[in-house]
């Protein structure tokens, strides 16, 4: 789950998106290492419009547009993670530094759960290995009704399913 991290880390991320930016022939700027530095300080998913507001509080200027162009940027690099969540807006997690995690979003309240799976992380591996397929990474998002919205829900919903179904042939791991 996307934690603030150290600043060894923080600063070896600055030379991966300086080098990245160099390469593309793009300058490594004050704001895009106010942001950069904002962004792996940070605890969880946020939305840009919130990045801004959240540096304009600490007295930090940095261009709305900056953060616009910069977050794909940090996306590409590998450093953040774009993470489409139950409504329609973006959110973003830093990743660099992370163990690998993925998410339930509960479709009621929107509540976000974050977990990790060796079991998710044994089935990537498998799948991308019977492809021939070298993984970097991957995204899961499960979407569902959260324990609270459950017990909440007006009507009865059938029983969980603790068995996994009878793989059909395109739904094999």
């Amino acid at each position: 789950m996307a934690r603030p991290v150290d600043d060894e880390t923080i600063a070896t991320a600055e030379n991966v998106f300086r080098e990245y930016l160099r390469d593309r022939g793009l300058k490594y700027t004050y704001e895009r290492q106010v942001l950069l530095q904002a962004v792996m300080r940070h605890d969880g998913h946020f939305e840009a419009e919130e990045l801004l507001l959240r540096l304009r509080q600490q007295g930090l200027r940095v261009a709305k547009a900056t953060i616009y162009r910069t977050l794909p940027l940090l996306v590409n690099c590998g450093i953040v993670k774009q993470v489409q969540l139950s409504n329609k807006q973006t959110h973003y997690e830093h990743t660099y530094g992370q163990d690998p995690h993925d998410h339930m979003i509960c479709r009621r309240c929107g509540r976000i759960i974050e977990f990790d799976s060796e079991d998710v992380m044994r089935l990537r591996t498998m799948i991308a290995a019977r492809h021939s397929f070298y993984a970097l990474s991957h995204r899961l998002a499960i979407t569902g009704l959260c324990e609270a919205c459950v017990k909440s829900c007006p009507v009865a919903l059938p029983p969980l399913q603790l068995q996994p179904a009878a793989a059909s042939r395109r739904g094999r791991p």
